[in-house]
């Protein structure tokens, strides 16, 4: 849709409130949506009311869909040019932790509700030597498929990498990577509906699910989220921590040595975004995360020429939304280096034999980071 922000916002509304909306977001006087078939004639009608023009982008994303799970590519063998289910990116995780003994060790950073453990591959080199900690968490969002398989590319880069620029990545921090932390959404992404953000927990007598980057105990239900159980994207949960995932994830959080770093991934936006997601204020660290945020968009630029948007306060470059996991560790847990990248996408969909090109970006985007933060002194 494009026309009239205030009436676009009004469409919107009424149809967050009345019906099923798997994806929506704004930009500026410009609003896209996934809706049902049989919904497509009460937008169109709307629309006409508010004089907001509408165009068809993608007539049928079920084809998408299709083309992700019969990739004929695909083998036996955990590789980049297909997307697996939860079993299968753990499994690669034990695999690695088996490969690589002396350096690569299985984590569980916590519990989710249907009963999983959220796996995590620690990656130190054997030195008694005390290390600063780099945390990544991907998948908190289910349906954003790229941010776990990007992010297993990274982990292989940095325990296979013959390039002494990443094997210094390795041998002087303690990486703590976490591919999934949010396994039951996933895997319900995965097998059931494509379109699923949310935790599986039982939020209302007929719902699931709570938004698990909406849930952190940082000014939670402030700004950009949902108190209806069955809202299908933004739901916060019933109080800060409601999640079992996020619950036990800050616990873990909380308790590593010598954290100097936090990035989160998510897709599809492509953007670099800094604290704060609810609040445009600048601190006092957000001169320094900008010059260390842009070095690390300038390095991953050099792979494919993807230019990313940022970097910015999340606030300002996307939207307002409280409870973030990002938040929460840059305010809370007093971690300075703290970044969200917004992988690339498209309603988030990204081409299976394409996943190499983001892991690319990725491990050259944290080299950048690392490489920056050093010289400005964080490590």
């Amino acid at each position: 849709m494009e026309g009239d922000k205030y009436e676009m916002n009004k469409i919107m509304k009424h149809l967050r409130d009345n019906y099923e909306l798997p994806y929506h977001g704004s930009n500026g006087n410009k609003c896209q949506m996934l809706v049902a078939p049989e919904l497509v004639p009460v937008v169109e009608t709307m629309a006409k009311i508010g004089k907001v023009s509408t165009k068809v982008v993608i007539e049928d994303y079920s084809e998408i869909i299709k083309m992700e799970k019969a990739n004929p590519l695909r083998i036996k063998s955990f590789s980049w040019n297909a997307y697996y289910d939860i079993d299968d990116i753990y499994g690669y995780l034990q695999n690695m932790s088996q490969l690589y003994p002396e350096t690569a060790q299985v984590v569980v950073g916590g519990r989710s509700y249907e009963g999983r453990d959220i796996l995590g591959l620690r990656i130190k080199s054997p030195t008694r030597n005390v290390k600063p900690t780099m945390f990544i968490e991907s998948g908190i969002h289910a349906r954003e498929w790229i941010t776990p398989a990007a992010t297993t590319y990274f982990i292989n880069e940095l325990l296979t990498s013959k390039d002494p620029k990443i094997q210094r990545l390795r041998n002087e921090f303690d990486w703590h990577i976490f591919p999934s932390v949010n396994p039951d959404g996933y895997h319900y992404s995965y097998t059931k509906d494509r379109m699923w953000r949310k935790t599986r927990s039982k939020s209302s007598a007929r719902c699931y699910g709570a938004d698990p980057n909406r849930n952190w105990d940082y000014n939670w239900q402030n700004y950009g989220t949902s108190k209806n159980p069955c809202d299908y994207q933004t739901y916060g949960g019933s109080k800060p921590f409601s999640e079992i995932e996020t619950r036990s994830l800050s616990e873990y959080i909380s308790k590593l040595d010598n954290l100097k770093g936090y990035v989160a991934f998510h897709s599809d936006a492509q953007m670099l975004l800094l604290p704060y997601s609810d609040s445009t204020e600048h601190d006092q660290y957000y001169d320094s995360l900008k010059i260390i945020g842009q070095t690390s968009l300038d390095y991953g630029f050099q792979v494919n020429k993807a230019k990313y948007m940022g970097p910015g306060t999340a606030a300002e470059l996307l939207y307002q939304a409280s409870g973030g996991s990002m938040d929460w560790v840059h305010q809370t847990v007093g971690i300075p280096l703290a970044f969200t990248y917004e992988l690339r996408g498209l309603y988030f969909y990204w081409p299976p034999k394409r996943i190499s090109e983001q892991g690319n970006e990725v491990t050259q985007m944290m080299l950048g980071l690392i490489t920056e933060a050093a010289n400005l002194g964080f490590y």
